[in-house]
């Protein structure tokens, strides 16, 4: 991976680590996750249909949030990589 890319990565994690720390978006995955919950046990027995459709909204919601938290962990690799590669550098230059 390039330099460039790394640095795109890095870029990329902040940006996913600064929405996922925002209290707003916090408090509406919350909500999101609330509502489908209470929705889900509200729900009649023989909605079958619209019970799946809050599954799948709920999951939805989870595999957001985890999409956020995959972006700031790559994010994490890819500046921990940039280090890497300027302490090389730094020790090539030493030498």
């Amino acid at each position: 991976m390039t330099g460039k890319s790394s640095e795109s990565e890095v870029e990329r994690g902040r940006r996913a680590a600064a929405i996922l720390g925002d209290p707003l978006v916090a408090e509406a995955f919350a909500a999101l996750e609330r509502e489908c919950v209470e929705e889900w046990r509200r729900a009649p027995a023989r909605d079958v249909e619209g019970r799946e459709r809050l599954w799948l909204m709920l999951k939805l919601t989870e595999r957001l949030r985890r999409h956020f938290e995959s972006l700031v962990q790559n994010g994490r690799l890819a500046a921990e990589r940039l280090a890497e590669r300027e302490r090389e550098r730094r020790f090539r230059l030493m030498r």
